[in-house]
């Protein structure tokens, strides 16, 4: 039974609106029930500019919403928790997700928009630090998925922070064991070029080799492989196969470029949440360039 979605509208600043205008009528002939969370007068400013503002229904519970209408919870209406308007509605929406066990959406931000005032490494993040529990991001694609180990951070910290990760890495996989996420192959990357050759190109990918060992005695249902060489793990790609990564451009370009379906997950939270695999992409909004289908997935997911 799919749930009903909210959805944090993001940047405006971007080609969300045209995504969500796009995908309106698609979502209504599926009978998705989903919210608008953000500034209401932003909100009903950009809906205009597609047409669609005959089509808005304000409403201050869920219980009021109506059928082939974009129902909008206004979050200025709530008294504020973070100076940063963007982080504001995100937690509104989290939260809303939780009360009413709805899926969370969160449309893609500028990260430079919170980051030039505050220390933000990226919604992920910020969403462990409101539910207070360990998260992950898993790129779920129509070919294969991803988790990198580490996310948002400088490239200098990767290999410390990966460290940590992968010591820590057993409840991942008991989280997945716990919620039927079928993967047939586990395939861990290497961090150093071909995989560290043996040990003489640093000493991370025995690292991984050894944890491997351990994860096969403990978690017998998944097939392990690795530390495998990155740059030719993704020639012959076997379905159903989720690659763990040392950092975030090491898995993300492959899975970008080889999978047509494109899904963020967060892995850990109190409740699902969904982004689409795009960014902002301000230089094309209100071109009527913007594609949906990753939207979409996040939808009827």
């Amino acid at each position: 039974m799919k749930k009903n979605k909210i959805i944090s509208v993001g940047s405006f600043d971007s080609i969300n609106f045209e995504v969500l205008s796009k995908s309106i009528h698609t979502l209504f002939k599926k009978k998705i029930i989903f919210f608008v969370v953000g500034n209401s007068f932003e909100i009903k400013k950009n809906f205009r500019l597609y047409n669609l503002d005959k089509l808005i229904n304000n409403i201050d519970n869920i219980s009021e919403y109506k059928t082939k209408k974009i129902n909008i919870i206004a979050s200025n209406n709530y008294k504020k928790k973070y100076s940063n308007e963007l982080l504001n509605d995100i937690s509104i929406a989290y939260n809303l997700a939780i009360e009413t066990n709805s899926d969370l959406i969160t449309m893609p931000i500028n990260k430079y928009e919170i980051k030039k005032n505050k220390k933000f490494n990226g919604i992920t993040e910020f969403l462990a630090k409101l539910s207070k529990t360990k998260t992950y991001m898993l790129m779920k694609g129509d070919s294969f998925s991803i988790i990198p180990l580490t996310t948002h951070i400088p490239i200098k910290r990767v290999t410390n922070n990966f460290i940590t990760e992968l010591i820590d890495i057993d409840r991942l996989f008991n989280f997945l064991n716990e919620n039927n996420f079928l993967y047939k192959n586990i395939i861990f990357l290497g961090i150093n070029p071909h995989a560290g050759e043996n040990g003489t190109i640093g000493y991370e990918d025995k690292l991984i080799e050894t944890k491997i060992k351990k994860l096969k005695d403990k978690f017998k249902n998944f097939n392990f492989k690795g530390p495998v060489s990155a740059d030719s793990a993704f020639k012959n790609v076997e379905k159903d196969s989720l690659y763990i990564s040392a950092y975030h451009d090491q898995a993300l370009i492959p899975f970008k470029i080889l999978n047509k379906k494109q899904v963020n997950y967060t892995i850990g939270l109190k409740v699902r949440r969904f982004s689409p695999a795009h960014g902002t992409a301000k230089d094309i909004k209100n071109k009527n360039k913007a594609q949906i289908i990753s939207f979409l997935e996040c939808m009827i997911i």
